[in-house]
């Protein structure tokens, strides 16, 4: 360890000085004291649970884990695949992770199940649920134009629920469309096949489909049609938030900067998406899948990001109520809260 002193006299006898007084504090029992070396911030480990395999719309953790954001707050994360967010939400509740990149009315669903955790950020206030056909095939400009046509969708999970909320927000029923139930896996080759007009889905992942298939996606939002669903964020069960209170908000903030930086340069953070965690397709694929998103949720220059809405929250629950997916004795404030939003962004 190295010593830094002022040369008042001699050097010598300097030295001779601090050794005395070295040895004179050893015998006592103290440490030397002088330029004690630096202690590194002790990191907490947080398990994160994906809501699906690494896309690319999870480019902002590749970012945010390499610039050394979540390092910054103390957090040594630890981010696994999931399987879809009904089963990000039960594994969330089983305490088997610390907190989901979700899509929150997956997890608004789980909770009223009893699973036992909570919303903390909402950054995709809009619901990518759509239905997108090929333009040039079919004009999908109102709910008139979509019922003759064959519509390709998956029973149960996200598309069934989207489905029987578009249709009670227009007045009519799910019996009302031409229903095709097919396989998720199968939906884009029977759309572009001409199998069937349209597919249900997220809009930014068969915009970047139909495009890489050298087409062009017509769609029509579910959103822009009375369906109050919203998109990703993130939550974390009772016992995380109960013991680490403190470490929420260090990684909401992180996952904010690292949002901000994937924004930024979303051809860079790409990059590393696909690089690190080898997700196939190409930069320009990524970059699109990951832009139409953006587009869909809050600006990383809002300084609310990721604070949810009391009246967002209360459409929503309203709306799963009202087809049957959540009982009438919960309430909104059930499902979600502001509580770890950072004090700065």
């Amino acid at each position: 360890m190295k010593c830094t002193t002022r040369k008042t006299q001699p050097e010598g006898i300097q030295m001779n000085i601090l050794r005395s007084f070295s040895s004179f504090l050893l015998a006592a029992g103290f440490g030397v004291l002088c330029a004690a070396p630096t202690v590194a911030q002790e990191q907490q480990t947080v398990n994160v649970i994906l809501d699906w395999a690494w896309r690319p719309h999870h480019a902002p953790f590749a970012v945010g884990i390499q610039r050394g954001f979540f390092a910054d707050e103390g957090i040594d994360l630890k981010v696994e695949q999931g399987r879809g967010s009904a089963t990000a939400a039960t594994l969330l509740g089983q305490g088997q992770f610390d907190i989901a990149h979700i899509n929150v009315t997956n997890a608004a669903q789980a909770i009223s199940k009893g699973v036992p955790i909570k919303s903390i950020a909402v950054y995709q206030t809009r619901s990518a649920a759509a239905f997108i056909g090929v333009k040039g095939r079919v004009q999908l400009d109102s709910v008139e134009a979509l019922r003759p046509l064959r519509i390709g969708s998956t029973p149960g999970g996200s598309d069934g629920l989207s489905l029987s909320v578009f249709a009670r927000a227009n007045g009519l029923t799910v019996q009302d469309f031409n229903v095709v139930g097919m396989e998720g896996s199968g939906k884009t080759t029977a759309l572009l096949q001409d199998q069937v007009d349209v597919v249900s889905g997220d809009s930014y992942a068969y915009d970047a489909l139909v495009r890489a298939a050298g087409e062009k996606p017509e769609i029509m939002l579910l959103a822009d049609f009375g369906v109050p669903l919203m998109g990703f964020g993130f939550a974390t069960n009772e016992t995380f938030a109960a013991e680490h209170p403190d470490i929420i908000p260090g990684f909401l903030r992180a996952a904010h900067r690292s949002y901000a930086a994937a924004v930024e340069d979303p051809e860079g953070a790409c990059e590393i998406l696909r690089t690190t965690y080898e997700v196939p397709g190409t930069n320009e694929a990524c970059v699109a899948y990951f832009m139409n998103l953006v587009d869909l949720s809050q600006s990383p220059d809002d300084p609310q990001w990721g604070v949810q809405s009391a009246e967002a929250w209360d459409a929503l629950v309203g709306a799963l109520q009202e087809v049957g997916e959540i009982g009438a004795d919960l309430s909104p404030a059930d499902f979600w809260t502001n509580d770890f939003q950072p004090t700065e962004n």
